[in-house]
């Protein structure tokens, strides 16, 4: 379960299911910076449904700049991520192109100038499907070797290959908790009428009930309607980073649950009794109640 954030130096605070008496609780601190080493992928969904977003239904003689709603989408999502990544650039393509919407279009590593000085149009081959498989088995070999992977696909439809992705995910899930792989999430940001939402929980939720529960989380869902901001993006992404500074974290009993005097991690995890309603979050100098309900 989700959780209305207190402040807004928090990302996703996750509430889960009680087991034993105990609900396990996840927050998210959000960063701000370049992380070392960090390869970002972004795939814009190529499929015909697409083409109104991209003014592409409008003739080229008639069209406006402001008929192109995702130029100003795309420049802006990839200058952004371009501020996180290790070397500055992202890797864009176009996904869910040509027949079944299994191709793939590269548009290269770009950096936040050649971004903002490239238009964006869409695809040569609009798709007639939308198939998730592709560009994420394009990208993951694409940035083999990197010690940190972000992926983005943003897309206004439904998945065709959900069922093969989730394969795929587990088997990625494995290899970077043995150590084969560095680092990886996956988002997918759902823009339009047409997203499943029933999808994106199913990916977001889905190592769930798997021996890779609480061990891997691969998959992060969003909504474009639902962020207020291009920094939620990042609300379930746990960079490894180690933060100076104290915190501590008390139940609605006055319980400590959870203590780091000397540093803490980007992603902080604790257990409280199934039921508590909020918990007093001590951390660098700031008091934070925080509601679990």
């Amino acid at each position: 379960m989700s959780i209305q954030k207190a402040s807004d130096i928090f990302g996703d605070i996750t509430v889960y299911p009680a087991k034993d008496g105990k609900q396990r609780v996840e927050i998210y601190i959000r960063l701000q910076e370049k992380v070392e080493g960090m390869q970002i992928g972004i795939g814009i969904d190529g499929s015909a449904s697409m083409r109104k977003m991209f003014g592409d239904t409008i003739p080229r003689f008639a069209r406006r700049s402001e008929d192109n709603v995702m130029q100003t989408v795309v420049q802006r999502l990839c200058s952004y991520a371009c501020e996180y990544s290790g070397d500055g650039s992202v890797s864009l393509i176009y996904w869910a192109t040509g027949i079944g919407g299994k191709d793939i279009e590269s548009l290269g590593k770009l950096d936040s100038d050649a971004i903002n000085a490239r238009s964006f149009e869409g695809p040569h081959r609009w798709g007639t499907g939308t198939a998730l498989l592709p560009p994420l088995n394009h990208l993951l070999t694409e940035c083999a070797g990197s010690p940190w992977l972000v992926l983005l696909f943003v897309t206004d439809g439904v998945i065709s290959d959900l069922d093969t992705v989730v394969v795929r995910s587990l088997e990625v899930g494995q290899e970077v908790l043995e150590g084969k792989r560095g680092k990886c999430k996956f988002i997918l940001v759902g823009c339009g009428e047409e997203v499943s939402e029933d999808q994106i929980e199913k990916l977001d939720n889905m190592f769930d009930g798997t021996p890779l529960e609480g061990l891997v989380d691969l998959w992060d869902g969003k909504l474009a309607s639902e962020m207020a901001d291009l920094s939620e993006i990042w609300d379930e992404v746990d960079f490894g980073v180690q933060i100076p500074g104290a915190v501590k974290i008390f139940d609605d009993q006055g319980r400590e649950v959870l203590s780091h005097p000397d540093g803490f991690p980007q992603r902080i995890e604790f257990f409280v009794v199934e039921g508590t309603k909020s918990v007093k979050i001590e951390i660098i100098g700031q008091i934070i109640e925080q509601v679990l309900q």
